[in-house]
């Protein structure tokens, strides 16, 4: 079988790999002779790159196609974020067994003239993906989508904290591990029963979080690590990563690089959980980054 070069090229498998040593000419690998025991980690990581690898693998043949359809589709990233893409994923979603393989969920509105529309499509899609264990969403649509069903979501991503959500949607956030939290107004955070990490993005103008905000958090019984990622640098970097552990210990700033995508940032946790919080722990107590300084890039492919 030939495979397609994209495929190839990502799983580390390229079409003219020499065969010679199995008295076969050079040609492309016979990956569909492979035992399925080992074909199956090769689909895993291929599928757990891109929805666009996966899509590629279940056009590549009918024997992978059989092997990806449904045992990789929990592997992947489902990214939304264009109307087109959520009103042809609301369709896929007619085929009742895709939806207990959903994990891994991105769905945001965009901001346009279609917002509303997209709003809506972002609702309809949550609401049915009840086996999502990652999810990123707005905080308006999560209050509206969100069922009694919803009960395996441990990692969340939500966009413009403003509501109590605590208060309305206390039996969800109690099941909450990892908790990221970008466009947030809130001057207060509350104690979380299971939550063990916490990232929040704050914009280049908003004040650090003061202790008495967070004085309820940092009794949540299980939290290891609170991380403040900004695009400050300089003394204004500074100042915020003193205050930040002046609350607690467990708290550090991270320096938010250009090329940083927060899609991609939770992309790479799916991938690699601890990733990002490693790296944050490494760059706890570092001096300040200076207005011009070429970065460290944290890879998100």
């Amino acid at each position: 079988m030939r495979m397609k070069p994209r495929f190839g090229r990502q799983c580390g498998i390229t079409g003219s790999l020499s065969l010679t040593n199995t008295g076969m000419s050079q040609g492309f690998f016979p990956f569909s002779k492979l035992p399925t025991e080992l074909a199956l980690p090769i689909l895993a990581y291929a599928s757990g790159l891109s929805q666009g690898t996966y899509r590629s693998l279940l056009l590549t043949n009918k024997a992978i196609h059989e092997l990806t359809c449904i045992e990789m589709l929990p592997l992947v990233a489902v990214v939304l974020t264009t109307v087109r893409q959520m009103t042809s994923f609301k369709l896929y979603l007619r085929r009742p067994n895709i939806i207990p393989h959903i994990h891994s969920l991105w769905a945001i509105a965009p901001g346009s003239e279609s917002f509303y529309h997209a709003t809506t499509l972002c609702t309809n899609i949550i609401r049915k993906c009840t086996a999502v264990r990652s999810l990123a969403c707005q905080e308006t649509v999560l209050h509206a989508a969100l069922t009694p069903n919803h009960t395996h979501c441990v990692d969340l991503t939500l966009i413009g904290c403003r509501q109590d959500w605590r208060q309305n949607l206390p039996k969800f956030f109690d099941q909450i591990q990892h908790l990221h939290l970008i466009d947030s107004n809130r001057d207060w955070l509350p104690r979380f029963k299971n939550l063990t990490r916490l990232t929040i993005a704050l914009a280049s103008d908003k004040e650090i979080l003061s202790r008495e905000s967070c004085q309820d958090l940092v009794k949540s019984p299980k939290l290891l690590q609170v991380v403040i990622t900004t695009r400050r640098h300089g003394k204004e970097y500074e100042a915020l990563s003193e205050a930040a552990q002046a609350i607690d210990d467990r708290f550090g700033v991270m320096h938010l690089r250009r090329r940083w995508k927060e899609v991609d940032i939770w992309r790479q946790g799916l991938r690699d959980p601890d990733r990002f919080w490693d790296q944050a722990k490494e760059e706890k107590y570092l001096p300040p980054p200076p207005r011009v300084v070429k970065e460290r890039i944290f890879r998100t492919s």
